[in-house]
C-alpha cells in the first residue's frame, strides 16, 4: 500500500480540493454559444475517479460538483420500454389507461403531453396528425427520463447537497418556422412549456444548486424559461443557433419557495406554465423559482441579420425584453395592472454578450433602476476568428457592423452619464464593465465614449472598469 492510501479519507479529500478548477461553462460562457460549453479535456477528477473505488468514492461529490444534464441524447433502453411512452406502449398507442405505480411527476406531464397530442391531431390534416403526435410525445417522454435518470443517480450517490452548479442543454427539440409567438401554443399544441415547469420543480426537489445555466436553441430557451419569445425576424439571424443564459444566487438555499420533500408531493397541477402575452414571464418559471442576484445572457452572433434588407429594423428572437418586462412588472401595482410575484426583484447584476449587436438592441434602461453592475462584450474576442471567416461574415458589410459597435456603447451608457444622471442619483448602477476596452484594437474607438463617464461620478480603476465615486456631480454644475 502506497503512504497516500494509508490517509484518512478525510484528509485525501481536502488534498484532491486543491486540483479543482473552475467550470468549464464559466471559463467559456462568453464564447459563441454552442453545445460544447461544458466540455473540457483538463478533468482531473474524472482521473481521479479511475484509481481505484475507494477513490472514486471519495471524489464524487467533487467530480459532480458541477453537473450537467443533456436532452438531446440517444433514448435509452428502459425508455424505450417504458409503459407509458416506450414505443410500444398501449397507452401511449392510446389503447388504455395510465398503468399503474407511475410516479406523479410523468403521470402529470404525460396525460397532458398526450391531450396536447390529441389536440394537435384534431387540428392538422390527416397527413401531419401522426408526426405531430409523435413529437409530442417524443419530448414528453425525453423531458421525464433524463432527468428521472439523473435524480436517480443523485438520491442513490448522496449527492443533492453536493451539487453548485447545473447546466441544462438541448438542441432544437422540434421546428416551429412559422410560429411568430411559441408560447400561445403552450395550452394547445405546445407541451414543452408545461413539461419545463415540471421539470424545474421536480430539479428543486432534489438539489439546491447556487448557479444553474442553460444552453438551448432561441425557441426552446423561450420554453425552457416558460418566458415569450417574437420569432418574426428569426429567419435573419440563421447563425444564430444557441442562446446562453445564466442565473445565480449568492447562497444556495435562497429558494423562493421551499420544495417539497418528494416529488410525488408536487402538485403540478397549480403551475402556471404560460406566458400571459409579449414580453412576459410565466409565474412558475425558473426566473422566478428563487431569488436571483445575477443574470447573465449570451445572444451569440448577428452577423448573418447585417446581410439582410433593412436589417435595422429586424429583432432576434430574444427573452432579453420578456427578462427586462419581468423587472418592469416590480413598479406595477395599480387596480388595473396588480403588481406580479416575481424574484428578479433581487437582481443585483447582469451580464450580456452577443457578437455586434445592433444598437437599438441594447436598451438597459429597465434594467438600471434596479441592479448595481452591468458587464458587457459585444464584439469578438481575441480567440475568436469569425470575422475573417466568409461564411461566417456572408453579405454582411463590417462597416455596418462596427458602426452599430459605436453606437451600441453610447445607447448603453447614455443614462448614466456624468451629466445625464437623474437629481435623486437614479440610475443606480455602482459599476459598470466593457470588456472590449481589454482589446487594444478597440480602445482608441471606445475611449471618446466613454469620456461623459467622468469624474465626479465615474472613475476608471483599470482598462474598462468604470466605478461610481458618488451620487451624482454638485449641484451647481448640473445647474450649469
Amino acid at each position: 500500500m502506497t503512504a497516500i492510501e494509508k490517509l484518512p479519507e478525510e484528509l485525501l479529500l481536502c488534498i484532491l480540493e486543491h486540483v479543482d478548477n473552475p467550470a468549464p461553462s464559466t471559463l467559456k460562457n462568453r464564447h459563441e454559444p454552442s453545445l460544447e460549453l461544458t466540455s473540457s479535456h483538463v478533468r482531473p477528477y474524472k482521473e481521479v475517479s479511475l484509481v481505484s473505488q475507494r477513490w472514486r468514492r471519495i471524489v464524487l461529490p467533487l467530480l459532480f460538483k458541477f453537473s450537467r444534464l443533456r436532452l438531446h441524447v440517444s433514448p435509452e433502453s428502459h425508455w424505450l420500454a417504458c409503459e407509458v411512452c416506450g414505443e410500444r406502449s398501449e397507452f401511449r398507442q392510446g389503447s388504455s389507461s395510465l398503468p399503474s405505480n407511475i410516479d406523479a411527476h410523468h403521470a402529470a406531464l404525460f396525460k397532458h403531453a398526450r391531450a396536447v397530442g390529441d389536440g394537435i391531431a384534431i387540428s392538422c390534416g390527416t397527413s401531419e396528425e401522426k408526426l405531430a403526435e409523435d413529437a409530442s410525445l417524443q419530448w414528453a417522454g425525453r423531458f421525464y427520463h433524463c432527468l428521472k435518470d439523473f435524480l436517480v443517480f443523485v438520491q442513490a450517490n448522496q449527492l443533492s447537497s453536493s451539487i453548485h452548479s447545473f447546466v441544462l442543454m438541448t438542441d432544437q427539440t422540434y421546428e416551429q418556422a412559422h410560429v411568430r409567438f411559441p408560447h400561445q401554443d403552450a395550452t394547445t399544441k405546445d407541451h414543452r412549456y408545461r413539461a419545463s415547469a415540471e421539470l424545474w420543480h421536480h430539479l428543486f426537489s432534489v438539489i439546491d444548486p447556487a448557479r444553474v445555466v442553460l444552453v438551448a436553441p432561441p425557441s426552446d430557451m423561450a420554453a425552457l424559461t416558460n418566458s415569450a419569445i417574437d420569432r418574426f425576424g428569426a429567419w435573419a439571424f440563421s447563425d444564430m443557433n444557441f442562446h446562453i443564459l445564466e442565473v445565480s444566487t449568492q447562497k444556495q438555499g435562497d429558494v423562493s419557495t421551499a420544495g417539497p420533500a418528494h416529488p410525488s408531493a408536487l402538485d403540478f397541477s397549480e403551475l402556471s406554465y404560460e406566458p400571459q402575452g409579449f414580453p412576459g414571464v410565466a409565474e412558475s418559471s425558473i426566473l422566478n423559482m428563487r431569488s436571483w442576484s445575477h443574470l447573465a445572457l449570451n445572444e451569440g452572433s448577428f452577423l448573418k441579420a447585417y446581410g439582410t434588407y433593412e436589417y435595422f429594423e429586424r429583432g432576434p428572437p430574444s427573452l432579453i425584453f420578456s427578462i427586462k418586462s419581468c423587472i418592469a412588472s416590480n413598479t406595477q401595482d395599480s387596480p388595473s395592472r396588480p403588481k406580479r410575484r416575481t424574484k428578479l426583484e433581487h437582481l443585483r447584476s447582469v451580464t450580456y454578450t452577443a457578437l455586434l449587436p445592433f444598437a437599438g438592441h441594447l436598451d438597459f434602461r429597465a434594467f438600471l433602476p434596479y441592479i448595481d453592475e452591468l458587464d458587457v462584450m459585444i464584439a469578438p474576442g481575441p480567440d475568436s476568428n469569425i470575422l475573417n471567416d466568409k461564411s461566417r461574415v456572408g453579405k454582411a458589410e463590417l462597416a455596418d457592423c462596427w458602426q452599430e459597435f459605436s453606437s451600441a456603447y453610447h445607447v448603453i451608457t447614455r443614462p448614466f452619464r456624468t451629466f445625464d444622471i437623474q437629481p435623486d442619483g437614479m440610475p443606480k448602477l455602482q459599476r459598470f464593465v466593457c470588456r472590449d476596452l481589454w482589446l487594444p484594437a478597440l480602445q482608441e474607438d471606445l475611449d471618446h465614449v466613454f469620456v461623459p463617464l467622468c469624474l465626479p461620478v465615474w472613475a476608471e480603476m483599470e482598462p474598462g472598469v468604470f466605478v461610481r465615486q458618488q451620487a451624482g456631480p454638485p449641484e451647481h454644475l448640473w445647474n450649469g
